[in-house]
């Protein structure tokens, strides 16, 4: 099976994860369709482009739970009036957790100048069978994680300057490689970026990396 597969929707920094009617959204964002499908929700940090009451509206249900910093944990409950039941809070520093729905979550640290390593994280996240690594909003990558495909971020203005080089060096420097690389967090709130990802698959390919590029719903 293609790791890719359960890959349902990739936009700026949301992806959404689907298997056996099972959903698991990560950082909401630009949803195209009111779905009200989500059986987990993980938002990485309180910035507007990953907290985004308009898309969490979208996609929860009454039964939906969340994984999130201890700030966007109080947003939810001021916002929706989310019982903390449904809501665990997490930092970098937080173990591995598992949820009812079959997904189990790692949070892992990122930073930059931007984002300080105590105000939110990237995740590695097991499902259908799979690990996937979402680097967050970051500029360093953590080099300790196996998984089946890394998602980097590679906007170029916030997160991950000069992404060209700096993400194939940190990639090979992983313990080990990921399967496949997928750039995101790009081109939707700075048009100037929309050509980020095929520029990071070419200099990831040219380094003898695998990449695959998110186009049009699609890979």
């Amino acid at each position: 099976m293609d790791p890719l597969e359960p890959v349902r929707f990739v936009k700026h920094g949301c992806v959404c994860f689907e298997s056996d009617d099972t959903v698991v959204y990560v950082d909401p964002y630009k949803v195209p369709d009111d779905a009200h499908d989500a059986d987990l929700i993980v938002i990485t940090h309180s910035h507007g482009d990953h907290y985004s009451p308009e898309d969490i509206e979208r996609v929860r249900k009454e039964d939906t739970c969340f994984a999130t910093t201890a700030e966007v944990a109080r947003l939810l409950e001021c916002d929706f009036g989310i019982d903390d039941d449904y809501i665990s809070e997490l930092s970098f520093e937080a173990p591995r957790i598992g949820f009812e729905c079959g997904a189990v979550l790692e949070p892992v640290a990122a930073e930059n100048k931007n984002h300080p390593v105590s105000f939110g994280f990237g995740l590695v996240l097991e499902f259908a069978g799979f690990t996937y690594y979402l680097s967050g909003d970051t500029d360093v990558l953590v080099d300790n994680v196996q998984c089946d495909v890394l998602f980097v971020v590679c906007d170029g203005i916030w997160n991950m300057p000069d992404y060209e080089k700096s993400v194939p060096a940190q990639v090979a420097a992983m313990d080990v490689l990921p399967g496949l690389v997928v750039p995101y967090h790009y081109g939707v709130d700075a048009p100037s970026t929309k050509e980020n990802g095929a520029r990071l698959c070419a200099a990831l390919t040219a380094a003898g990396i695998p990449c695959r590029e998110w186009k049009k719903g699609l890979f």
